[in-house]
């Protein structure tokens, strides 16, 4: 099994920072054009009904942002437990290389087939 070394947590932790801010931008310009804070919607019905269509996608994708969002802070309060390369379920070690591909992971392999 590849295990996770300190550097690579390090620059895991790193990321998952950067990905979290990222992320809460997005959010933040989502929630912003929901409220219409910039342009209000159209009084033309075609048009509107455009941008209201247009709210449905923006809604999914606030979502998304929100549930990867707090997946993001789960993650990196494993981290500052000592918890983070385990296996939520059965405790083993999580491989690095799948660290290294789903950072906010919780559960290892076998674990995570048999969810």
């Amino acid at each position: 099994m590849n295990t996770v070394s300190d550097d690579k947590l390090r620059g895991t932790r790193a990321w998952l920072l950067a990905r979290a801010t990222e992320l809460r931008g997005r959010i933040e310009r989502v929630e912003a054009d929901l409220r219409r804070a910039s342009a209000p919607l159209p009084r033309d019905a075609p048009d509107a009904a455009i941008v209201l269509e247009n709210d449905e996608i923006l809604q999914a994708i606030g979502e998304s942002a929100r549930r990867e969002f707090v997946q993001i802070e789960h993650a990196l309060e494993r981290l500052e437990s000592g918890d983070f390369a385990h296996c939520e379920v059965c405790n083993a070690e999580i491989d690095a290389d799948r660290l290294t591909v789903v950072p906010y992971t919780t559960r290892c392999v076998r674990c995570a087939r048999d969810a």
